[in-house]
């Protein structure tokens, strides 16, 4: 069984580095799952055993880079906004390529709806429903904002430069209104 698991890890590295490469030179559009296949020199049936649609390539990496994340943090968590927003700087400085690629491929969308989830599920949201969703959401956009401007401009700010902006940026009192740091 762990023979299989690793194979299937290194059958998705080599399907998602294929992809990443393809992009390099060719419009994702215009990328088959066949010119996937024989650069990651997988057959179609792996291909088809890991992903149901080349949009998953991308968000599932990213997911599984997010677990690795989760896991390297042993359950720490952030104790005040400015450490929220340095963990996600650092992870997303670390993971540039895949998501600089997910907007390349027209699925930015897909990255703030699971942004979102991901605020959803840490924070319990402290005021009356509606308004806090309204919160996240708006927050969740902001930043993705400031990111997709700092990948835009090479990332010459450095993780706790491009956080400190977005702490400056954010009304902090406002964002306490809603959102309620979970107890390590």
């Amino acid at each position: 069984m762990v023979k299989v698991n690793e194979v299937n890890v290194l059958t998705k590295e080599c399907i998602v580095t294929a992809l990443l490469r393809l992009m390099e030179n060719n419009s994702y559009a215009s990328i088959s799952i066949t010119d996937i296949t024989n650069v990651a020199g997988v057959s179609r049936m792996a291909y088809y055993r890991n992903y149901k649609s080349k949009d998953d390539i991308l968000i599932n990496h990213l997911v599984d880079r997010e677990k690795l994340l989760l896991n390297e943090l042993h359950g720490e968590s952030a104790e005040d906004l400015r450490g929220m927003i340095m963990i996600l700087s650092g992870f997303f400085q670390e993971n540039v390529d895949v998501i600089k690629a997910i907007y390349d491929a027209g699925l930015g969308n897909r990255l703030t709806d699971m942004l979102g989830e991901r605020i959803y599920n840490y924070f319990p949201v402290a005021i009356e429903e509606r308004a806090g969703k309204y919160a996240v959401q708006f927050y969740v956009g902001a930043v993705l904002a400031v990111f997709k401007r700092w990948f835009d401009n090479g990332m010459v700010e450095s993780v706790e430069e491009i956080s400190d902006i977005l702490c400056r940026l954010i009304n902090v009192k406002g964002a306490a209104d809603f959102l309620v740091f979970p107890k390590a």
